[in-house]
């Protein structure tokens, strides 16, 4: 009688590893980026942009389209969006935009993610999950409150950039 309860007991504890889904390859790539790349390093990752934008001062957005398998109009955002201090050539944020809603728990480990509202939690209007990595980045799944939540937009960013990018973010971080 023993044996049978420590084998059901055995598949009671391996079974989630087995119902655990895969890391998803797409939302992974942005993982290889660690914001100290030169720009140089961006090309040969990624390749040449398709645009550079500098409309916002001191700033030079690099904007990539979809790749072929992805489905984009006139109104998508860019597939990949990096953002340069023009003054330093410092990559700021690395953004990755998907054509459609995106597995991302791989990726927020519930002990390493906490959730922000905008404004704020009161008066919730926008959730995010960030994740700390190393140093000053952070992973960002926009949107998401959740485990199960979906995502079309993930961002690497610098912590120092939420004061100019995210205000309200990097005031919640204080």
């Amino acid at each position: 009688m023993a044996k049978y309860f420590w084998r059901g007991a055995l598949l009671f504890a391996v079974l989630p590893l087995f119902s655990q889904a895969p890391p998803n390859k797409k939302t992974q790539e942005l993982l290889r980026f660690t914001l100290n790349e030169g720009p140089d390093r961006i090309v040969s990752l990624i390749g040449p942009p398709a645009r550079i934008d500098d409309a916002v001062p001191g700033y030079q957005s690099w904007q990539y389209e979809f790749a072929p398998d992805e489905q984009s109009d006139d109104n998508s955002p860019p597939a990949w969006l990096i953002c340069l201090r023009t003054r330093n050539r410092e990559i700021v944020s690395v953004t990755r935009n998907f054509d459609r809603p995106q597995e991302v728990d791989d990726l927020f480990p519930p002990a390493e993610t906490t959730v922000h509202y905008w404004p704020s939690e009161s008066a919730a209007k926008f959730s995010l999950r960030l994740r700390p990595l190393s140093g000053e980045t952070l992973l960002l799944a926009i949107g998401t409150e959740r485990p199960g939540d979906r995502t079309t937009q993930l961002v690497l960013i610098r912590r120092s950039a939420l004061r100019t990018f995210m205000p309200w973010l990097a005031e919640q971080l204080l």
